[in-house]
């Protein structure tokens, strides 16, 4: 079993199962879909987007776009924009951006966009965990840490220290880190990976990056080679993690 099998197997057990509370919610989550879509008081409607919002519940996600674009009481698709910028999901960025722009009220579309610009900002901002793994030194782990911080920032995103203003906490783990001489010839091959978790605690994505590094130098070149690699991977990473992360919203 990959280690990275083993890290997940055991970040999902550490939440374990449902609780009675957590079943409750689920009800109450439906509830206010159903009430979204089919209730004829406006306050309904509204105060179900409330409940959406309140739980992070991206299962509503389709019954508050819907609402955005097709409800006709503003109220309603004010509350929808508000809830869709608090949850994030597919299709949310295209919806708000649409609303923003088209929706015959004032007042929907300023919620729209103030909507619109909270989920860019939180998908942008990230805080990059401790790196973990069994493979690797500490200075080999740290090295990933700092390069995965400026990669990230390259690629568009904000670091920042604390897990409480990042829209994704990142947990990083070296899986591999090899170093080989043959003859004259020091290969390095380095893989890493990284869970991003959303505000809600939930996993949003998984990305895995490799990296070969080879030189005939020796000494000080050796070394550099190590960190050669280690920049590699967390370009790759920073590369994948800026496309999966905005496909999800």
């Amino acid at each position: 079993m990959s280690m990275l099998r083993v890290a997940l197997l055991a970040f999902v057990a550490s939440t374990g199962g449902p609780s009675a509370q957590d079943r409750a919610a689920d009800v109450q989550v439906q509830r206010a879909i159903a009430a979204l879509r089919d209730d004829g008081s406006l306050k309904v409607r509204a105060q179900a987007a409330f409940v959406l919002a309140q739980r992070g519940a991206r299962e509503g996600v389709p019954a508050l776009r819907r609402a955005l674009t097709e409800d006709d009481a503003s109220a309603v698709r004010v509350a929808a924009a508000v809830a869709l910028g608090r949850v994030g999901g597919p299709g949310v960025v295209a919806a708000l951006r649409d609303a923003s722009a088209h929706d015959r009220n004032g007042a929907v579309r300023a919620a729209a966009a103030q909507a619109l610009d909270a989920v860019l900002r939180g998908a942008r901002t990230v805080s990059v965990e401790a790196v973990q793994g069994g493979t690797g030194d500490a200075d080999a782990r740290e090295r990933l840490h700092g390069a995965l911080a400026v990669q990230l920032q390259q690629h568009g995103f904000a670091v920042v220290d604390g897990g409480a203003e990042a829209g994704y906490r990142l947990k990083p783990s070296v899986l591999l880190l090899e170093r080989a001489q043959s003859g004259s010839w020091m290969t390095v091959e380095v893989k890493a990976s990284v869970i991003a978790i959303d505000g809600q605690g939930r996993i949003a994505a998984i990305v895995e990056g490799g990296a070969r590094a080879r030189t005939a130098a020796q000494g000080a070149a050796a070394v550099r080679l190590t960190g050669q690699a280690l920049e590699a991977v967390a370009r790759s990473i920073s590369e994948d993690l800026a496309q999966r992360l905005l496909e999800l919203q």
